[in-house]
């Protein structure tokens, strides 16, 4: 599927030629279609009390309908679009117990600068009679049973933190407790509930109506503060497909944050399609990619160079694309915008067939609360081109993760429910393991499973440190012609057990950081040598089990220095020996890798340059050599996508691949027999 969300602006209405937007639409490759249908504005004649029907609808016909028929007669699917979010001011004065509550009683406004002739609007409760049956699913019945639509897309169904008596009375049945006065008091999960029981209710009331219509719902992979709607709490995912046929997320590009203020990270796309996936890969997520560099800007499209690739991370990692555009065809005069889609359109149009039933072949697993740490750790892993999934911290499933010759556990994940033993049994039987953890009480309960003595102490924060490599620990330095890398940060202080081996240390400070400039007469080292272990390398059964009592992911994310991303490269290495894929290429080059019955296929999505993206620039000379199963012949290698040229040869055991280019992503297929 290629899906195509046309954000429809009320006061474009009357220029809408259905016949004129299917025919563009397809024009695009795309093959389903997403639009506003109900909830904020009803986008035909609704009969239900209290929804707002658009104003700028035609009297004399039935412009939905008409929509709905047009891309019927081209075989584009017709996904409506609902928003229950938010409803205006009207409906307010009339039902004020529908609407979500500050702790001081006050509603949630939206939008209440915006300049010209509007009404206002509110958020709604997710507890309330406007989001369940008094609202939501009279609205929904309505068009499942006047209109032959394929699917239901939920927009915005996350509960915002309301103090309203409803939620408050829910809370204590829930909880035993009073709701906290502060939102980031409540309990972790109390958010996502509130959404949870709200889209029970929708989804029963679909299923009830038209039980082959799906439900396609948000999946959240991170927590975070939304402007308007306040504290938006991660998703369980397994919970999310309880109540949905199909799930989404997004990966918004923002660059109007400003490259100071932070803009999203490179694998930033792939990552939400990693963590919306289920362990037996049996669904995969759609990707919703906006346009436009933040919603601010949200009429102009994304730099080209760097829209492309953000793009393509979405097939490339598994998952189905869906853009999202402000307006229709007509309305988009950034033309821009629409060529990227085409493209990127033609290129899935290539590797569907190959891809079909393809599972994820990856060489590691990485254990993930969404938090910076995971996030860090993911950027380390893609930047060593080590193809990694994802398993959620409160879904540790023992036998998936024996599937993975390697185990990543960033820091904070260790404490989880079952992670510990998970990783103990994991390592017994033959896993590899690196545990980051800076929280000296958890690593003393966890002693034993990491190698070291169970007297452990918190350290403070460091400056003008460096990390030694130990005899024990050559390896790690490997392509780094140095005895020591940058050390800042915090350690939690700790000796090893009888056993583990010490692979790297800690030179302390050797100036205050004020001044470690001046004079240079005085820049001398002056304890270059301690026995405080940075890396402890401890074997257990078959495996064995890096332990950092630091932290790495921070490292990686404040400095982003070449040294720590090639520590973690050595490190799997050092634990796995020949990786069944090795690849040379610059860091800037993510690779995945799936596999079917007849192939391997082995992703290259390019985002090299300065970010935000100003240049397509190509990458040539791209080496990789990927393990071939005992038993199976190589009968062919070739390029899919861009159509690149490219050599390979067979070699002990081993398929070795020259790519010649590739300009924003390329798919290689091995063929086997």
């Amino acid at each position: 599927m290629r899906v195509m969300q046309y954000n429809l602006q009320v006061a474009d209405t009357a220029g809408m030629n259905a016949e004129k937007i299917a025919e563009e639409t397809e024009d695009l490759a795309c093959n389903v279609v997403v639009m506003n249908v109900g909830g904020i504005y009803a986008w035909y004649s609704s009969e239900v009390r209290y929804h707002h029907v658009n104003e700028f609808l035609p009297k004399d016909r039935d412009l939905l309908k008409e929509l709905i028929d047009v891309f019927h007669k081209r075989n584009i699917k017709f996904v409506a679009r609902f928003d229950f979010s938010i409803t205006d001011d009207t409906t307010y004065l009339q039902k004020p117990q529908w609407f979500a509550r500050h702790k001081d009683k006050s509603p949630y406004f939206r939008g209440e600068k915006r300049m010209g002739n509007w009404s206002l609007f509110l958020n709604t409760c997710a507890n309330s009679g406007y989001r369940n049956e008094e609202a939501a699913v009279p609205i929904l019945k309505e068009v499942l049973i006047r209109y032959d639509i394929d699917g239901i897309f939920l927009n915005a169904p996350m509960a915002s933190a309301c103090f309203c008596e409803r939620c408050r009375d829910k809370y204590q049945a829930v909880y035993g407790v009073p709701m906290p006065e502060e939102e980031k008091d409540f309990d972790p999960n109390w958010l996502s509930r509130c959404t949870k029981d709200n889209i029970r209710v929708l989804h029963e009331a679909i299923k009830e109506t038209k039980s082959n219509v799906p439900l396609i719902l948000y999946y959240i992979p991170y927590s975070w503060d939304f402007p308007g709607a306040g504290r938006i709490d991660r998703d369980s995912i397994y919970e999310r497909y309880a109540t949905a046929e199909m799930i989404c997320t997004e990966s918004q590009d923002i660059l109007s944050r400003g490259v100071l203020g932070g803009i999203p990270e490179t694998c930033n796309t792939m990552l939400a399609m990693k963590a919306g996936q289920r362990d037996d890969e049996a669904l995969k997520p759609f990707g919703i990619i906006h346009s436009c560099p933040g919603m601010d800007w949200r009429h102009v499209g994304l730099p080209v160079a760097e829209y492309l690739p953000w793009m393509c991370q979405v097939p490339a990692s598994g998952g189905i694309l869906w853009h999202s555009v402000t307006g229709y065809p007509d309305t988009i005069t950034d033309k821009r915008i629409l060529k990227a889609v085409g493209q990127v359109d033609r290129m899935i149009v290539k590797s569907e067939a190959d891809m079909e039933g393809a599972k994820s072949e990856a060489e590691a697993v990485l254990l993930w609360d969404g938090r910076a740490a995971s996030r860090s750790w993911a950027d380390g892993l893609t930047r060593n081109h080590i193809a990694f999934d994802l398993m959620q911290d409160y879904y540790i499933n023992q036998d998936h993760l024996n599937q993975y010759p390697l185990a990543i556990v960033p820091d904070g994940v260790l404490k989880e429910k079952g992670v510990q033993e998970a990783v103990e049994i994991y390592v017994k039987q033959g896993g590899r393991v690196i545990v980051e953890n800076t929280d000296s009480d958890e690593a003393s309960f966890a002693h034993e499973c990491l190698g070291i003595e169970p007297d452990v102490r918190a350290g403070e924060y460091l400056t003008a440190s460096y990390l030694r490599f130990e005899e024990a620990g050559a390896l790690l330095k490997k392509d780094m012609d140095t005895d020591k890398i940058a050390f800042r940060g915090a350690v939690s202080y700790c000796s090893p057990a009888q056993g583990s081996l010490v692979l790297a240390t800690l030179v302390p400070p050797f100036a205050p950081l004020e001044v470690v400039g001046a004079p240079p007469e005085r820049a001398s080292i002056p304890v270059e040598y301690t026995d405080i272990p940075l890396a402890v390398k401890r074997q257990n059964g078959k495996g064995e089990l890096i332990y950092l009592p630091f932290a790495l992911s921070s490292l990686l994310q404040e400095y982003k220095l070449s040294d720590h991303y090639q520590l973690i490269g050595n490190m799997v290495d050092l634990l796995v020996g020949k990786r069944k894929l090795e690849v040379q290429a610059p860091t800037s080059v993510q690779i995945t890798m799936y596999k079917t019955d007849r192939s391997y296929l082995i992703h290259f999505v390019n985002e090299t340059g300065e970010r935000p993206l100003r240049d397509t620039i190509p990458v040539q000379g791209i080496c990789a050599s990927l393990k071939v199963p005992e038993g199976r012949i190589v009968t062919g290698v070739r390029t899919v996508v861009e159509d690149q040229q490219l050599s390979w040869r067979e070699n002990e055991g081993r398929v070795d691949i020259r790519l010649d280019q590739v300009a924003v992503w390329e798919m290689i297929a091995v063929d086997l027999d």
